[in-house]
């Protein structure tokens, strides 16, 4: 035998496939069963962040035929006999399960979220290690499980991503910025669409906007209303309206005397006795403004000069007024001291007997909303009156600060007519202010309003 000795030359075949398999069922089909498997190799394909691949098992072969006569190289003059194929081996269950649970336990170490979705799929694999492992289990398992792994975690990057927000929540933005509301509010709603709605949710817009509309709602707190029993006939109501100048504060206390008159009157089955009392006396033209509404709706008005003054007259209406309206002097929230001095008429009041409302207008900016609410935090006001609502067509800025300081409302008013351009606060008169959302939803969904029967 020449020293160069015996060289087969074979042509090597090469097949892919998802599992081996498969992959050596391929190649009996196309060649029969008389091959010699020379090589096995996983190939990956890179999938998402290169935390899931899909793998494919590549195997090269070489075809063994009976009639296979070999080609030599160089002066050989023996033919080496032919090996025995190599047996093949395949991933039994046992393998498949433990790699099943090893995908499954890398993706949900790259996250809490993760783990937590995760977590069913590894106590079922976990249990299922130490029972016996059922047969005829399908090839596509771990490939189909892979791709499910891949999905959630996509979901789970699409939703946190900071530089790729989804563009249903990119839209919702821009629809809350058209309204006004503050980037503070903005967040917080980013921030509750991409904890709270699964990817196929977010897909849908008009899932979305119901579940915004939603939140917006439940941050709109409206004041309860006033139960009737057996001693709100007797027991007497003040009520004072505190805040700054040129948000119709007078013609607001106005409006409330008017709906004591004529509303509640008619609630009770009773004609209530209902007084006024002015203390603004710096405004030119205020007085004059709530004698003419006073006189035209038959009420008396007094005016306090000072606290002493309004001391006297509570006390000397103690028992036979029903309502007592006060109206306060306009302060700008930018002069803490006139609010002080103001806070003084009411120190002597004893706790509880007075109702103090807050009045800010629509139309005001959040920023300075947010600075009037502070101020006049000394007058220890129990709710909010919201004027001028329909002279603004964004109420974001409004409910944005609602939001923030947690103060419900007790009335709006839309229009300067006495005695009905005012009414009970409602989520829906809100709501139905929003561009962008749909309409007939909220007045199906957020119908709250309580009318009030004039006459």
């Amino acid at each position: 035998m020449a020293s160069g000795g015996i060289k087969f030359i074979m042509e090597t075949f090469v097949e892919e496939a998802s599992t081996y398999e498969k992959c050596i069922q391929k190649i009996h089909e196309k060649y029969g069963p008389n091959i010699m498997v020379t090589r096995r190799e996983v190939k990956r394909n890179e999938g998402f962040l290169s935390l899931f691949n899909k793998e494919t098992i590549r195997v090269s072969f070489n075809i063994q035929n009976e009639s296979f006569v070999p080609v030599f190289s160089g002066n050989e003059d023996e033919v080496q006999s032919k090996s025995p194929a190599a047996p093949i081996k395949t991933y039994s269950p046992e393998n498949i399960a433990e790699e099943r649970l090893k995908i499954i336990k890398m993706a949900a170490s790259k996250s809490e979220a993760m783990a937590e979705k995760m977590m069913p799929y590894i106590e079922k694999l976990e249990n299922q290690s130490t029972s016996p492992i059922k047969t005829g289990i399908e090839a596509n398992e771990l490939q189909t499980l892979a791709e499910t792994v891949e999905r959630l975690t996509e979901e789970i990057r699409l939703k946190n991503s900071p530089s790729q927000e989804h563009e249903n929540i990119v839209k919702i933005a821009e629809i809350l910025q058209e309204n006004d509301f503050t980037l503070k509010y903005i967040r917080s709603i980013k921030e509750k669409i991409s904890k709270n709605l699964s990817l196929a949710e977010l897909n849908d817009f008009e899932i979305v906007q119901k579940k915004v509309l939603e939140w917006i709602a439940s941050s709109i707190l409206i004041k309860p209303e006033e139960t009737n029993n057996e001693d709100s006939g007797k027991k007497q109501k003040l009520i004072a309206l505190v805040g700054p100048t040129g948000i119709g504060k007078t013609t607001t206390l106005a409006k409330l005397a008017a709906y004591y008159i004529l509303a509640v009157s008619k609630l009770e089955g009773r004609s209530l006795d209902v007084r006024v009392i002015t203390i603004d006396q710096y405004r030119i033209g205020a007085a004059f403004q709530i004698k003419k509404y006073c006189e035209h709706m038959g009420i008396p008005l007094i005016i306090a000069t000072d606290p002493l003054d309004l001391h006297k007259y509570l006390d000397l209406y103690r028992d036979s007024a029903d309502i007592i309206c006060i109206d306060t002097t306009g302060r700008s929230p930018a002069d803490p001291e006139k609010i002080f001095e103001m806070q003084k008429y009411f120190e002597k009041i004893e706790p509880g007997r007075i109702e103090t409302h807050l009045v800010v207008s629509a139309v005001t900016k959040a920023a300075d909303i947010s600075e009037i609410i502070r101020q006049y935090s000394v007058f220890d006001y129990s709710s909010l009156i919201v004027t001028k609502l329909d002279e603004t067509a964004n109420v974001g800025s409004i409910i944005s600060v609602l939001e923030e300081y947690k103060i419900p409302v007790a009335y709006i008013t839309e229009g300067q007519t006495v005695p009905k351009d005012i009414a009970k606060a409602s989520k829906l008169a809100f709501l139905k202010k929003l561009t962008g959302f749909s309409l007939d939803y909220i007045n199906e969904n957020f119908n709250d309003a309580i009318s009030i029967i004039w006459s």
